[in-house]
Formats: C-alpha cells, sequence, structure tokens
C-alpha cells in the first residue's frame, strides 16, 4: 500500500484532530481493514534531515473494517511548535505479520493565533 499524502494546517495551542482514511492496495476507494493493526510511529518534525521531535501525534483506529483512524495533537503539542511547516508521517504495525505500513504523510503548517 501506498501511501497518502494529506496536509494540515494546526493553530498553535489549542487541540487538533482530523480523521484519515485508510485504502487498500492500487484502491482510491476500498476501504483497508485494519484488524490487528496498531500505531507503530507518528511523529512530527521540522523536516525530514533532523532527529529531532517537535511533536508526537496521538492516533486512535475509529472504524477498523472502515479503515478510519483519528490523529490528534494536544493543545501541549501544539504550543510547544513554533509557526512554520513541520513534516510527519504516520506508520501503521499489522500485529499479524510484523509488516509496517506508512498510512499518510504530509506537512502540517502551524499558524500562530493572537487569542491565548
Amino acid at each position: 500500500m501506498a501511501s497518502r499524502t494529506q496536509n494540515f494546517v494546526v493553530d498553535i495551542g489549542t487541540d487538533f484532530s482530523a480523521n484519515v482514511y485508510a485504502y487498500a492496495n492500487g484502491s482510491a476507494t476500498a476501504a483497508l481493514d485494519l484488524t490487528g493493526y496498531t500505531s507503530a510511529n507518528s511523529l512530527v518534525k521540522r523536516s525530514f534531515y533532523t532527529d529531532t521531535i517537535a511533536a508526537t501525534i496521538n492516533v486512535a483506529v475509529v472504524e477498523t473494517t472502515n479503515g478510519i483512524v483519528n490523529l490528534t495533537l494536544d493543545r501541549a503539542n501544539t504550543i510547544a511548535m513554533s509557526p512554520g511547516n513541520y513534516v510527519y508521517d504516520v506508520v501503521i504495525l499489522d500485529q499479524n505479520t510484523a509488516k509496517k505500513i506508512r498510512l499518510v504523510e504530509g506537512i502540517i503548517t502551524a499558524t500562530p493565533g493572537i487569542a491565548t
């Protein structure tokens, strides 16, 4: 399964939540059944070339058979981010085969606000 690209805008100092959809290999419409999958890694970094982790995305499977996964960044994570672009990806693990799949990747744009 090839990963999908999905970009997000995150307001610094707020809670962020978004659903992403896992599709079966080669399909743009057939859901990937996520039975037996768990989150293996979900990180936010300033660039691909740094080891510094800016935030960790919480990953929860919302609907196993429909391939719906919820990604969240809580306020504690977003308030620590500086304005600008970050890269992220979400890797899931098939517990039956130990195969890792990059579910989604993209750019997170962190935007500042004036309200506290």
